[in-house]
């Protein structure tokens, strides 16, 4: 009866030899499967609704995706996640670090169902710099918070009070006005002659906050600017990612003629991305083996 009722002859094509179509997801139409690009990118499944339910990456965007409905694995989990996905879309990219980057963005954008990793909490800390009632700079390390921009980024506190320290010396900051220290008790620095007064006022606040502003200015140049130039999805464009004084910029793709010189010629063709500590520690990675397609920028 299934043979007879098989108009369209699709038991037919599934039981041919070699056939991909009897591992694709049920309710995926294996045209999209089959036009996928052999090239880097981002994939993108879909639900019934179109919502996106996964976000991975890939050297090879048909091989990856082919791989995720070939294997043994016959459990539940599995087969509830077939069963969600009707459709595929997919972002090109010239090279398999920018899609690591992108998929990253992505998750973090878009939070799919069956993205496990990378959904994790960011901890990560940074400084920041604000002027109190008083009319005095102060800087602060705190958790770094959604839509705020820190003057630097770093994963673990004691990282960041081993650096507040070292610019509390090297500019005679005050550590009460930097919440190095607590109470009521006096300043330390101020008996020793490091601290001006700031923290009791001894000191006007134009005169600390030059000085503020001269830690600020030290610590951005202390960060590293460069760009990651590679081959592009076509000949006539060469990709590019922007680390801007230790920040992750964006990335996109160049003419192959333009001769790059500094990064605010470059920032008319990229695209900004948001940064988390996975892109940056893969920039920093990606940096330290990679210095033939590294250049220097002065900013």
């Amino acid at each position: 009866m299934l043979l007879q009722r098989d108009t369209k002859d699709a038991i037919a094509n599934a039981l041919k030899v070699g056939s991909k179509e009897q591992f694709l997801p049920p309710n995926l139409p294996p045209e999209q499967v089959i036009q996928l690009p052999g090239t880097p990118g981002v994939y993108y499944f879909h639900d019934q609704k179109g919502k996106v339910v996964y976000v991975g990456k890939a050297r090879n965007l048909r091989k990856r995706v082919n791989s995720h409905f070939t294997g043994n694995n016959a459990g539940p989990k599995r087969q509830e996640f077939l069963r969600n996905i009707y459709s595929i879309s997919y972002e090109v990219t010239a090279t398999e670090l920018m899609a690591n980057i992108l998929e990253s963005v992505e998750i973090k954008r878009l939070w799919p169902i069956y993205n496990y990793a990378q959904k994790h909490v960011e901890f990560s800390y940074g400084f920041y710099c604000f002027e109190d009632q008083e009319g005095y700079l102060r800087l602060a390390i705190e958790k770094k918070r959604k839509y705020t921009t820190p003057m630097h980024v770093f994963k673990l506190l004691v990282e960041g009070h081993q650096l507040l320290r070292n610019l509390i010396r090297r500019f005679e900051l005050c550590p009460r006005l930097c919440f190095l220290q607590k109470g009521n008790g006096p300043c330390i620095p101020l008996q020793e002659h490091t601290c001006h007064g700031a923290c009791e006022k001894k000191e006007a606040p134009d005169l600390y906050n030059q000085r503020v502003q001269e830690a600020v200015v030290w610590l951005q140049e202390q960060q590293p600017s460069f760009v990651i130039l590679d081959h592009g999805r076509d000949a006539d464009e060469q990709s590019c990612i922007l680390m801007e004084k230790g920040r992750f910029y964006g990335m996109g793709y160049v003419p192959r003629d333009i001769a790059v010189t500094g990064s605010h010629q470059l920032k008319e063709w990229l695209t900004p991305y948001p940064e988390n500590e996975y892109i940056l520690n893969l920039l920093r990675q990606y940096a330290a083996g990679k210095t033939t397609r590294l250049m220097s920028l002065d900013t």
